[in-house]
């Protein structure tokens, strides 16, 4: 999937894509990968996301869609903010170079990596909050420019004969219902005849 803005011929469009093979986890076959290329622009955010709600879907792993789409929200704003038009009120015709963003994730049985190239050359500066959602993270040099990447885990439930998620068992004392509230039988009754006389 790419997303990219028909520009006149006399503008220079600048591509950073992401290196084949140069992975996190290089060593390691990715089970699936989806890439999709984004203009630098204040509307990236928003279609990275969607991406990655998507692709999760797909891949099966819908209940991680909100830790990755915060991961790769932080990674693509600060591409954006370094490298494209970050002001939302600029007009394509008004823009003299527009950079392109590349997005790739990768499934392994391990985790999932997401991976976001930029023409910016600086480390990343992650936040406190996505350094405690990532399980690891880092970026490395490219000829066009940097490829920054984190890595989060997948949780591995044991799964029943049938494939389905076993139920893990409280390790606390069982829970002690309170009492339900009384019981007004005479309120009862008159509903009910209330009932049968419509």
């Amino acid at each position: 999937m790419t997303v990219t803005a028909v520009r006149a011929c006399t503008e220079s469009v600048v591509a950073v894509a992401i290196p084949a093979q140069r992975t996190v986890a290089n060593t390691l076959r990715p089970k699936a990968v989806a890439d999709l290329t984004l203009a630098a622009t204040s509307t990236a955010v928003n279609v990275g996301r969607m991406f990655v709600h998507h692709t999760l879907n797909e891949w099966g792993h819908s209940g991680l869609v909100s830790t990755r789409e915060a991961l790769l929200s932080e990674l693509v704003d600060q591409a954006v903010t370094l490298t494209g038009v970050p002001d939302p009120t600029t007009r394509w015709l008004d823009l003299d170079d527009l950079a392109l963003i590349d997005v790739r994730l990768l499934l392994f049985d391990h985790g999932i990596v997401i991976e976001v190239a930029d023409r910016h050359r600086e480390a990343l500066t992650p936040s406190t909050h996505f350094r405690l959602l990532s399980t690891r993270w880092h970026f490395y040099p490219t000829p066009a420019g940097r490829v920054v990447w984190c890595e989060l885990a997948l949780t591995q439930n044991e799964l029943t004969e049938h494939g389905l998620p076993k139920r893990k068992r409280s390790s606390g004392p069982p829970t002690q219902r309170s009492p339900g509230p009384p019981v007004d039988r005479e309120l009862l009754r008159r509903v009910l005849d209330g009932l049968e006389g419509l």
